[in-house]
């Protein structure tokens, strides 16, 4: 079985995320006001210390978005990759995948605070641009590669203490790219930041840049581990080149379920170089870009009885989704009730929130948006005349 995984620095102050974050931005707010806004004067960004927070809730953002829309065509997609199911033990293990998140702009804003070369960066510098792009293609996806490859990762001592914790996810999610200790996540800090220090070093850091770093690290790793293809087949015919400098999620899939493969960060340049691409990439990125539909055996119809039943879909929040009971009835209805108007103006028919596989037999949930006081307003024959009619039934 998997090793205990070692506790997350973060981990401590999970009860109490919001109040941490809360007073990052009052600190924030009042270094804006003693410094009288004099970098926006000059053309420069904002206070440093107080561009953490906003880069954070970005980030998040942008993964749940990537969680809510990889599940979503998980289940419903005809280019799905991997045909087994997300198992509870999966969805348990990834419900932290914020720590990683919340941990980096922590870093940010204490550095940002105490450093004074951080102090009054430019929104924008060419210079910063070209300098990450050479160091992430050299440095970064170089010694990524081998640490990953032949120094440590997989070898059977730290590879049963630390990098199974991510294996143990043959069907990958976005959410899967951040699971790891916390002694193999600071690894990849210190891979990361070698852009970023180096900005810093040469002068030639900006705002844009380093939040454009970090986004693009975020959309890598949940481009490369969702469990369907969507990287479009045109994109290589128009630049071949491309299939070196981008992986692709079937191309990063076969590393999760032949181990031994494609060891890429993002860009695959080195396993082609160094002779460790699988050889079943291109066929399994065909077959899964021109996708084949499946007939389900069985449907489950869903009904969600209240709006707070959105939180508890695994199209939703993954820690709401793992723990329902966790959230407070006040906080699930500040965030319930938006959602439950978004899914009622985007109609109120059947939509397909999971698919799974159980033997032979491929079995898929319908959830629909119609809640119980609606439906105790109409007649039971009018209720399933709608439902059948709304699910293609």
């Amino acid at each position: 079985g998997l090793q205990a995984r070692p506790s997350h620095p973060v981990a401590m102050a999970r009860p109490r995320k919001l109040q941490v974050w809360a007073g990052c931005s009052v600190g924030g707010v009042q270094c804006v006001q003693v410094r009288g806004g004099q970098g926006e004067r000059r053309g420069r960004g904002p206070a440093q210390p107080l561009r953490a927070v906003p880069t954070m809730l970005l980030r998040l953002l942008h993964t749940q978005l990537w969680i809510s829309v990889s599940r979503h065509q998980t289940a419903s997609s005809k280019h799905r990759i991997v045909g087994k199911s997300i198992d509870f033990d999966q969805v348990d293990r990834e419900r932290n995948w914020d720590d990683q998140i919340i941990l980096t702009a922590l870093l940010f804003y204490v550095l940002n605070s105490v450093l004074p070369m951080r102090q009054g960066l430019p929104w924008w510098n060419s210079g910063g641009l070209v300098l990450t792009v050479l160091l992430h293609l050299g440095p970064v996806e170089f010694l990524y590669y081998w640490f990953h490859f032949h120094r440590a990762l997989h070898h059977h001592y730290l590879y049963s203490r630390y990098h199974s914790h991510h294996h143990a996810s043959v069907v990958s999610e976005p959410v899967t790219s951040v699971t790891h200790p916390f002694a193999e996540e600071a690894v990849y800090f210190v891979l990361f930041a070698i852009p970023l220090l180096s900005m810093m070093a040469t002068g030639t850091g900006s705002v844009a840049m380093e939040n454009a770093y970090l986004l693009y690290i975020d959309f890598m790793n949940c481009l490369g581990h969702c469990n369907f293809e969507l990287v479009p087949e045109r994109l290589f015919h128009l630049f071949p080149p491309l299939k070196f400098l981008v992986y692709t999620p079937s191309f990063h899939s076969l590393h999760h379920t032949q181990f031994r493969t494609n060891y890429s960060l993002f860009v695959p340049f080195y396993d082609y170089v160094y002779g460790t691409m699988d050889k079943s990439s291109d066929e399994l990125y065909q077959r899964t870009v021109h996708g084949r539909e499946e007939t389900p055996d069985v449907v489950h119809l869903t009904h969600l009885t209240t709006p707070d039943s959105l939180l508890h879909l695994r199209l939703g929040f993954t820690s709401v989704a793992s723990a329902p009971l966790s959230l407070k009835s006040s906080a699930s209805a500040l965030v319930a009730r938006p959602l439950a108007a978004l899914a009622s103006l985007l109609g109120r028919g059947a939509f397909r929130s999971e698919s799974n596989r159980m033997g032979e037999l491929n079995i898929e949930d319908m959830g629909h948006t119609q809640w119980r006081r609606q439906r105790d307003q109409q007649g039971p024959c009018t209720r399933r005349r709608r439902m059948a009619t709304r699910s293609g039934g």
